[in-house]
């Protein structure tokens, strides 16, 4: 397969002369050049002027060159020309380093009140609300366009999140104009509360009249100890900002008992009548809140609600509850009251079948299913499971043509991300990379996750294609990585190779030095405690950062604390999948001590949505690695997902 890829190759090989400079009438070497790049970076970071000028010369012409000439320039803005900065801006566009310069380059401007220069180079910069703020306060003062630009204040406003100080002058022109009404206010006050951030609140209190601050500060107080609070209202409730208060502290108290929650809601609706006007509100949070908590009284409350077409979470919970509580025909009444769209996922077209087959319908069920089994994927498996056809893994190929490809390989972002990537700069690849491919089709997505799995940047090419609508190669998608270490790894802790594959292209897309939000490291995005855990145990020499980030060391390490997970739960795949995700204390909270559940039923209805996404990922995955690498029938998930208890203690 890969010999009639030739082309491809070929179109890097070519491209090469077009990203490598020329010097005293020859063309140099890709090694000298890259030597030669390196050298002006670590003099443009040095402050080596001289060497910088000299180095960035013979790199006339080669790719990387902005990447040198950025170094140079973020420390000296105010002494390099205006022209010089533009001309960067211009030649690096492709580059992420263009808008990194810019933003620099505004506020440098923005200090030095040159703000006809700053308006002329302003270009919107993704999250950064300082640089449009200080826009829209220099056009307030001068521009003719009020009313968008007011628009454009109003929208900026509504958001719960604490914005630059740069903002505030732009705020107070919009207030003078008239447009912060108490409406507004609250509005934002109410983001802020929705958010937890109680600081911006009681800040945003100081736009309201001295007497309607007092319900911030008590909605604040209620937020941070409902108990008390509810126990003891010592205000009026008949308005419509004490009722918000109200019902908040209700909610916030069933965060952490629903059934408490309720109780105290029923009382205060007895003490104050009116209250019952906020019975939907209540309802709808406690019973969301109960169902993730799979307490048994979620289904009523839930039942109780007037649902609003648009409150898609609502649907969700109303069906996950009835399944839980086992009620099929409450179930079937709240699928059909979700969207048309809806309905037509995936998801739900197998939940209806489910329904159909549990309600006695089972020949309309059986053809339900049976047209869910010819798609790829979690719900189409266990379709395909409930009739024993066999699995469908629609395996076409993406087909780059030459002029495709030769297109992508002559993208100047493209071919910085390689130049990148060859360097060594592994997170300036990526970020070019990225940046590059946000401004691509679907076709173009396709294609340039052709070129990545041809450079061996496999998780470029899972991360691309990902973004496309080409979702069918499973050569792109699920690539065959790292075989003879997890085929060991699985082999020594007795665990399944395709489940091991499924567990890594789920946590990392194969990014070798993946690091999470929460810290979490490598193939197997494993948590430095329990790395360094896991590691005692096996008694590896794997203590620090760098050693868990360790190709090999992570792969053993990652199996291995797979395996406890595997004997922890008495060999159920679906609770380890879980326990490896969300953490084994969490399972505990999921399950009764005496509960046996239909382990479909227990996945759709795991509290945290990136735990259910998680499982059913996993799962899925693990199915196509099995047929990636046996070409073969994969085992069932059915019988990966027997009856789910806890097992005895």
């Amino acid at each position: 397969m890969r010999s009639k890829r030739w082309w491809l190759v070929w179109g890097f090989i070519c491209g090469l002369v077009s990203i490598l400079p020329v010097a005293h009438g020859r063309l140099v070497t890709d090694e000298e050049v890259r030597e030669t790049y390196q050298a002006a970076l670590k003099a443009a970071r040095a402050g080596d002027i001289r060497r910088y000028r000299k180095l960035s010369e013979e790199l006339q012409g080669y790719v990387l060159r902005p990447y040198v000439d950025y170094e140079y320039l973020k420390e000296r803005l105010d002494s390099v020309p205006t022209s010089a900065v533009r001309q960067f801006l211009d030649d690096a566009a492709a580059a992420p380093v263009s808008d990194m310069l810019r933003a620099k380059w505004l506020r440098r401007l923005a200090a030095r009140g040159e703000w006809t220069e700053f308006l002329r180079d302003y270009r919107p910069i993704e999250n950064d609300t300082e640089l449009a703020c200080m826009r829209l306060e220099r056009l307030l003062r001068s521009s003719e366009q009020q009313a968008a630009l007011m628009q454009e204040v109003s929208m900026l406003w509504r958001t719960g999140k604490r914005l630059s100080p740069a903002c505030e002058p732009v705020f107070a022109a919009w207030r003078a104009a008239g447009h912060m009404t108490a409406d507004e206010v609250w509005t934002r006050i109410r983001l802020a509360m929705e958010r937890r951030n109680t600081s911006l609140a009681k800040d945003l209190s100081r736009y309201l009249e001295p007497s309607e601050r007092v319900w911030v500060t008590r909605w604040i107080a209620i937020h941070r100890n409902p108990v008390a609070e509810l126990d003891s209202l010592r205000y009026p409730v008949e308005t419509p900002i004490a009722r918000m208060i109200v019902r908040h502290g209700v909610v916030r108290l069933a965060y952490r008992d629903p059934e408490a929650a309720m109780e105290r809601w029923e009382n205060l609706k007895q003490e104050y009548l009116f209250l019952g006007e906020d019975e939907n509100y209540v309802l709808r949070n406690v019973g969301i809140l109960a169902a993730q908590a799979h307490l048994p009284q979620a289904l009523k409350w839930l039942t109780a609600v007037s649902a609003d077409a648009s409150d898609e979470n609502l649907h969700l919970w109303r069906v996950r509850a009835a399944l839980r509580a086992g009620d099929w025909q409450s179930a079937k009444r709240f699928v059909a009251a979700l969207t048309e769209e809806q309905q037509q996922e995936p998801q739900w077209r197998y939940w209806n079948a489910r329904i159909l087959e549990e309600t006695g319908r089972r020949m309309d069920a059986k053809a339900h299913y049976r047209a869910l089994a010819l798609e790829r994927g979690y719900y189409g498996f266990l379709a395909a499971d409930r009739i024993g056809s066999s699995y469908s893994m629609q395996h076409e190929s993406v087909e780059a043509k030459p002029e495709e490809v030769n297109a992508i390989l002559a993208r100047t972002g493209i071919q910085m991300a390689r130049e990148l990537y060859l360097q060594g700069q592994i997170t300036e690849a990526r970020r070019q990379w990225q940046y590059t491919t946000n401004h691509m089709n679907n076709r173009e997505l396709a294609v340039a996750a052709v070129v990545a799995r041809e450079w061996g940047w496999y998780d470029r090419a899972i991360l691309t294609v990902a973004k496309s609508d080409f979702q069918d190669d499973l050569e792109l998608r699920f690539p065959v990585l790292y075989r003879d270490l997890i085929e060991e790894n699985a082999q020594r802790h007795g665990i399944d190779t395709s489940w091991v594959y499924g567990i890594v292209r789920q946590e990392s897309a194969f990014v070798p030095d993946a690091r999470s939000p929460v810290g979490a490291l490598g193939l197997m995005q494993l948590m430095p405690a329990t790395g360094r855990l896991t590691a005692r145990r096996l008694k590896i020499p794997a203590r620090s950062t760098h050693a868990i980030l360790d190709i090999e060391n992570n792969l053993r390490l990652g199996t291995g604390y797979l395996r406890q997970m595997l004997d922890r739960y008495a060999g159920n795949q679906v609770l380890a999948t879980a326990s490896y995700n969300a953490g084994p204390n969490r399972i505990v909270e999921w399950l009764e001590d005496d509960e046996v559940m239909d382990a479909e039923v227990w996945v759709e209805t795991i509290p945290y949505n990136e735990t259910r996404n998680y499982v059913k990922n996993v799962l899925a995955y693990t199915a196509v690695y099995e047929h990636r690498l046996n070409e073969q029938q994969p085992v069932r998930l059915r019988q990966r997902m027997p009856e789910v208890s806890l097992p005895a203690r």
